[in-house]
């Protein structure tokens, strides 16, 4: 999915959204945090658990997509000269 939306094939998952879903997921596995668990623990764990919440879902529902796309398009492309 990642590979055929960077080379412009999956149109469906442009490149800020692809960007997005590659923030969230630094943001997740980062030391640096925006409410650090530390200093308020529930609160901490509660804005990774958005973080992951979303970003679960959203892949989800873009490999959903993806996984669509893929069964619909041709089996043999047109080469373009």
């Amino acid at each position: 999915m990642v590979g055929d939306a960077l080379a412009g094939r999956y149109a469906a998952l442009g490149r800020s959204r692809l960007a997005l879903l590659g923030l969230a997921l630094v943001y997740l596995v980062s030391p640096i945090d925006l409410v650090p668990e530390a200093f308020v623990p529930l609160l901490g764990l509660a804005d990774d658990s958005v973080v992951a919440l979303w970003l679960a879902g959203a892949f989800l529902a873009e490999t959903d997509r993806f996984l669509v796309w893929e069964r619909d398009r041709p089996a043999v492309e047109a080469r373009v000269r």
